[in-house]
């Protein structure tokens, strides 16, 4: 019988030190302050992210860096394809994610959402001199482009007339576009803006314009690191930074 007592308090111990270890880990996960936070981000999403010599830079980068600045988090970023953002977040690989993601009903049961930080709209790209093509009802039997995983993506799936074509990114698919492979592009207003801009082949198109909110993407369990990205878009949106 003691021998019994003396096995069960050793397993007791043994239980109570792995939960405590458990307890340390997922306290020092939540303190955020003076920590690594590794970020993913697309860098392939002109003006909210891109490549200058080298260097990740855009909107998103700011918003991210000026976050951390009046936080005190210490930000690493990872510059990933949109695609494989939410996975990376899943499997631990970043802690979150700012990367013109759209708030959805779908995403928001695996991740938890920041504020908004910026209020966008899904448009078409077209062939300049094609006028067959004036909002998304015209879009129906076409080959139509998207960025995979985009909220683009998930529109243009729910239509069964549409043809879909999927990119990677969004460069990818305005060349496909320039070349006629395909008849229109579904994705972000500003980048949709910037290509239009810097391409004289292909025009924009906001009719019907669908509105979405962006917002920065941490685990389920990362309430702290949210209460501190919370806090920082708070400030930079009422102290003129934002603007």
């Amino acid at each position: 019988m003691k021998r019994i007592i003396i096995i069960f308090m050793v397993v007791f111990s043994l239980m109570l030190s792995c939960s405590n270890n458990n307890e340390n880990s997922s306290e020092s996960l939540e303190n955020t302050e003076g920590r690594i936070v590794y970020v993913g981000i697309d860098a392939a999403f002109p003006p909210f992210g891109y490549l200058e010599n080298g260097n990740i830079a855009g909107f998103d980068y700011d918003i991210m860096s000026e976050i951390a600045k009046l936080t005190g988090i210490k930000v690493e970023f990872n510059q990933m394809q949109f695609a494989g953002l939410l996975p990376a977040l899943q499997t631990k690989k970043i802690d979150a994610i700012i990367a013109g993601m759209t708030v959805t009903e779908e995403r928001k049961q695996f991740v938890n959402f920041s504020k908004t930080y910026y209020v966008s709209s899904q448009v078409i790209l077209a062939h300049r001199y094609d006028n067959s093509i004036k909002n998304f009802d015209n879009l129906d039997g076409k080959n139509v482009g998207v960025v995979m995983a985009t909220t683009g993506d998930t529109i243009m799936r729910e239509n069964k007339r549409v043809n879909v074509r999927k990119f990677y990114t969004g460069a990818e698919a305005v060349l496909s576009l320039k070349e006629k492979r395909i008849d229109a592009i579904v994705f972000d207003r500003e980048p949709c803006k910037n290509f239009a801009k810097y391409n004289s082949e292909i025009k924009l198109i906001e009719s019907d314009a669908i509105q979405e909110n962006y917002a920065i993407a941490v685990r389920k369990e990362g309430a702290s690191l949210l209460e501190s990205i919370n806090k920082g878009i708070s400030i930079i949106m009422t102290n003129g930074t934002y603007e």
